[in-house]
């Protein structure tokens, strides 16, 4: 019950976009001021009792701050120190193959190497690779990039090719670095995004978005005119930027291991148990609903289904998304414009931005950023918008979103999930401004004679 209570009353809070670190200091001095004033001595010995046991829990306490400084040191070495590069990829002119094509690419990426042993985890600070998959429309160019590290390149530039030969990759300078923001020249809507779906108050990351799948792009390639692709709606969107605007996506990945603990690795799997528990809470919810309207011995006989056709789909969809390689994500969006042509309005479309892959147990919806200023006490004067704004920029310029002292709440997807966010449009999306290649590669002859003579 006094669960029950302290959630309700933190849900009470929240609905007001109070943060509970603000209130709870209040409380804790308020509580403080009542039981001096009941009972002074009670609050003396409990004091007394805290210096008596000092040596036992202040080793433990400041062992923790010890541990915890000193991976975020060793984490934030490693980062800064592993050499970036960035590759814009030119898109075929003719896209035949469906999503399933990056699909495998991406499964292809999937991988945990790097801390697989202690001293590599906690001694030099090393993770696993990150890719930042993004999609920017830079005064309505429409250009696809990966972010990664400088020692991938070469192999996530051969798993591309191998499924879209026709594309062009090529090493290009930041087009972040090309913008100079400033609060003074630009104004911008920021923002995040996580799944909605969640069983007992926590994430159930297993529920699925829509995928391509759902939208029949794995089938019949040859006929793209007939098929719909979510991902168009955002280069629509980006293609209606003009000079001075900028419009940018960015999904950040890497591979799903078990939790660790600041590299202290725990026997507990985000994705996978509250999948479990999900099915279950689903099965409960049937049993619960069947015992209203029949009898027990109608459900141990078996004579009524207890599941609907929507709960049974939903099961299956969890079923098939644990079978899937995973990915630990997040996704940010920036829009930045000039402030005498920035255009308020887009941050509603860009909260919005993945609506089209809402499905019936879960959506990409937003968080943090810009999404959380609907009272006047959560911002004053706007100096909380402002250093909102700047650390956003940071943080994208950055490709921080794993790495200590920026590391969030990440988004698990599947490797079909991601391909429908992130993948190359068939033909049939005639968004103007989107980067292609101009023609069609061949490969000279076999037979071309070749000789001294010739040259």
């Amino acid at each position: 019950m006094l669960h029950e209570a302290a959630e309700k009353t933190e849900k009470y809070i929240g609905s007001f976009n109070i943060d509970m670190v603000a209130v709870v200091p209040f409380f804790v001095a308020l509580l403080v001021w009542v039981a001096l004033s009941l009972d002074p001595d009670a609050v003396a010995g409990v004091i007394a009792a805290l210096i008596a046991f000092s040596p036992l829990w202040l080793v433990v306490y400041l062992g923790t701050i010890f541990w915890v400084i000193w991976m975020h040191y060793v984490r934030f070495n490693f980062w800064f120190n592993t050499p970036m590069t960035l590759l814009q990829v030119e898109l075929p002119p003719e896209v035949t193959k469906s999503p399933l094509a990056m699909e495998v690419f991406f499964a292809a990426l999937w991988n945990t190497g790097g801390e697989t042993t202690f001293f590599d985890r906690l001694w030099n600070g090393k993770g696993r690779p990150i890719w930042s998959l993004e999609i920017a429309s830079n005064e309505g160019r429409i250009t696809f990039y990966i972010h990664l590290r400088k020692i991938m390149k070469d192999v996530t530039e051969a798993k591309l090719y191998g499924q879209y030969p026709e594309a062009r990759i090529t090493e290009v300078e930041d087009y972040v670095d090309k913008v100079d923001f400033n609060l003074e020249e630009y104004d911008m809507w920021c923002g995040e995004y996580k799944k909605s779906a969640a069983v007992g108050g926590h994430p159930a990351d297993a529920v699925p978005i829509k995928t391509y799948i759902d939208y029949e792009l794995d089938k019949n390639p040859d006929t793209p005119e007939t098929k719909t692709d979510p991902l168009s709606n955002l280069l629509e969107l980006m293609n209606t930027r003009g000079p001075g605007e900028y419009l940018w996506v960015q999904m950040i990945i890497r591979a799903h291991a078990k939790d660790d603990w600041y590299g202290l690795q725990l026997n507990h799997d985000s994705f996978a148990e509250p999948a479990k528990a999900k099915v279950k809470e689903i099965m409960a919810n049937a049993a619960k609903r069947a015992k209203e309207v029949i009898t027990e011995e109608d459900i141990t006989e078996g004579k009524m289904a207890l599941l609907t056709e929507g709960e049974k789909d939903l099961i299956k969809a969890i079923d098939r998304q644990t079978g899937k390689l995973v990915f630990q994500c997040g996704f940010r969006c920036l829009y930045i414009g000039k402030r005498e042509i920035y255009r308020g309005i887009t941050g509603a479309s860009t909260f919005r931005l993945f609506d089209s892959y809402r499905s019936g147990g879960n959506e990409l919806r937003g968080t943090r950023g810009m999404v959380g200023f609907d009272y006047p006490w959560e911002d004053f004067r706007g100096i909380r918008k402002a250093h909102l704004k700047k650390m956003f920029f940071f943080h994208y310029k950055h490709r921080a979103y794993f790495y200590v002292p920026y590391d969030q709440v990440p988004v698990y997807l599947t490797t079909e999930e991601l391909a429908s966010l992130w993948h190359f449009p068939n033909s049939a999306v005639k968004t103007p401004s989107l980067v292609r290649v101009p023609s069609r590669r061949s490969d000279a002859p076999a037979n071309l004679p070749v000789g001294p003579g010739l040259i």
